[in-house]
């Protein structure tokens, strides 16, 4: 994975850190960063080393305060699709430091959450992961969110609480269950495959929507199909 001209290039262990903490995926989108190229019959990494605070005084989220040697920490580099790192660099103000960090520090957790990896064995294991997660974003709705019947929040409070839980704990827990689904292709289903694809869609609506941006049609819904990922009755 190439570094800008001019900045230091990180140890190999320090890469290796940085991949299994992604899950394999871009932290804001969740496309896989090894797609399949066809022609050359083998997976290739698009992964891109994005700083959360600017690696210069000039750049995006720039903080001439912050000691170069920090800058280069690994705590804060995220690895990113190349369409999201051109995303966050062009919109500074939509991503800011305090966002992108809590979605770094989401990820280390989610990924603990899981045990630590990514990949399993069989389908049993990938369910039990599947449902911890699910869990997690179940008792976000019921504490934080709207009336599960009506869907109305009832004070600009509340509205706000939730909006931060979508961004903070939903979102990001709903992109590595797609994570898990994608890393785990082998073992998942077509039916699968298709849910992880709808529960992408709904997220990227989802996140939009609480950012404030306007959406081109219909949010796509929740699928259902999601609470059964990787059950026997799936086989």
């Amino acid at each position: 994975m190439a570094c800008v001209s001019g900045r230091p290039s990180l140890s190999q262990d320090v890469d290796r850190a940085l991949f299994a903490e992604s899950a394999g995926t871009c932290l804001l989108c969740n496309t896989t960063l090894f797609p399949s190229d066809p022609a050359r019959k083998r997976s290739i990494s698009i992964a891109e080393r994005a700083h959360i605070v600017a690696y210069s005084d000039d750049g995006p989220r720039a903080n001439a305060d912050l000691s170069q040697e920090f800058r280069d920490d690994p705590a804060n580099i995220v690895l990113l699709c190349p369409n999201c790192h051109t995303k966050i660099d062009k919109a500074p103000e939509s991503y800011p430091v305090e966002s992108l960090l809590k979605a770094k520090k989401d990820r280390q957790r989610a990924i603990a959450y899981i045990g630590g990896t990514p990949t399993f064995a069989n389908r049993r294991a990938a369910q039990k992961a599947a449902r911890r997660l699910l869990l997690r974003n179940m008792t976000s709705f019921k504490t934080k969110g709207p009336n599960p019947e009506t869907g109305a929040i009832y004070s600009r409070e509340q509205a706000a609480i939730w909006s931060d839980c979508v961004l903070n704990e939903i979102v990001p827990t709903n992109r590595l269950l797609v994570a898990l689904v994608e890393v785990n292709e082998d073992l998942a289903t077509a039916g699968e495959m298709e849910t992880a694809e709808l529960l992408r869609q709904h997220t990227n609506a989802l996140e939009s929507k609480h950012r404030g941006e306007t959406l081109l049609g219909p949010a796509p819904r929740f699928p259902k199909r999601a609470e059964a990922l990787f059950s026997e009755a799936n086989k």
